[in-house]
């Protein structure tokens, strides 16, 4: 009876330990300084996933997709998670979503030689605002009657827009932003408003049509706890030179 009770007891642990070994397929789309296939690591966030989930007990591989053909493949379950992904009550149907693993600022950038000061949703009233499709920000950001939200296809797309007298501001995440215009040495062209519109925190996303997608994001959450206690999560986001809001 001993041993049948030992045996249950051993089964039932090892189906709840993730299946260590097993390779999970990694996507998100280009983000610098999220991601980017043209750094080491692929970005900071995709060097955080891989070493929680290689802490974890897996193996991974990453295949930068464009947005949103790597929402939709991964909901399909063509990948096994996504590296860098905002929670929406409509995508939480599809996908299983860990705690935030860092906190993204959502801001506003203006030319130079715009007099525009924020001062509350209600000063953006009358203006024309730029957003990237899909990007689970704008609409919360901005939602106010008498603002023109204008569409765009990506940050970049946004910015040239802005600099063309397109747009009057763009709403994008205060890293990417930066990396932006920094990278094109922009920053005589424009500024990156200090009061962010909101805050919202950066998570993984794993297919609920994984049978084990609990015990991934379990277990990713408990190593990126472990990262943290131990200095790997600082040490890391210092090694791309990235910081904490």
């Amino acid at each position: 009876m001993k041993s049948n009770a030992l045996a249950a007891g051993l089964a039932a642990l090892i189906i709840s330990l993730p299946s260590l070994g097993e390779t999970l397929t990694l996507t998100a789309s280009e983000w610098p300084p999220y991601i980017d296939k043209e750094v080491r690591g692929g970005g900071f966030a995709v060097s955080l996933v891989s070493a929680a989930l290689e802490r974890a007990g897996y193996e991974t591989s990453f295949s930068e997709q464009p947005w949103p053909d790597a929402l939709e493949a991964t909901v399909d379950g063509e990948y096994d998670a996504i590296v860098g992904i905002w929670y929406t009550d409509e995508r939480s149907e599809s996908l299983a979503f860990s705690a935030p693993y860092i906190d993204c600022e959502i801001a506003l950038i203006k030319l130079t030689t715009s007099d525009f000061r924020f001062t509350g949703p209600e000063s953006l009233i009358g203006r024309q605002v730029g957003v990237v499709e899909d990007y689970a920000y704008s609409r919360e950001a901005i939602d106010r009657t008498g603002i023109e939200v204008i569409t765009t296809g990506s940050v970049a797309e946004a910015v040239a827009k802005l600099r063309s007298g397109e747009l009057d501001l763009v709403v994008a995440d205060r890293r990417v932003a930066f990396s932006h215009i920094n990278e094109r040495a922009l920053a005589k062209s424009f500024v990156v408003l200090p009061n962010p519109l909101l805050t919202r925190g950066l998570r993984i996303a794993v297919p609920r049509n994984r049978p084990d997608h609990t015990e991934i994001i379990t277990a990713f959450d408990a190593a990126i706890s472990e990262m943290r206690a131990d200095g790997t999560y600082n040490s890391i986001l210092a090694s791309f030179r990235i910081s904490t809001w």
